[in-house]
């Protein structure tokens, strides 16, 4: 896949980094959050306290979230966060805007 600024594959990341994004997202994400018990993957990162999240359900869905990187479990909303279908939905939704965006 071709990841377009200001997005970045996860697997350029140290992985310690990746682990620690990984593990920000399981002590923010609260009951009821869209995210709640779904195990997932670090799949990129975007611009600030953006990334993109595989769900590992068998679904075929991603996740952009934003990270508030708090010391503890948020409040619903947060940490924001947008379900897509699939990669492609994303790359249409999101990568693609924020390039173009990012670029001028």
């Amino acid at each position: 896949m071709e990841w377009l600024e200001p997005w970045f594959p996860a697997s350029t990341l140290p992985e310690s980094v990746a682990l620690t994004w990984a593990n920000q997202l399981a002590v923010e994400v609260p009951p009821g959050h869209a995210l709640y018990g779904v195990p997932t993957k670090l799949l990129a990162r975007g611009n600030g306290d953006d990334a993109l999240y595989q769900l590992l359900d068998g679904s075929g869905r991603v996740a952009n979230v934003h990270l508030t990187w708090s010391k503890s479990q948020e409040r619903l909303p947060w940490p924001g966060t947008d379900v897509y279908k699939s990669i492609q939905e994303w790359i249409s939704k999101v990568m693609l805007p924020e390039h173009e965006e990012w670029s001028s």
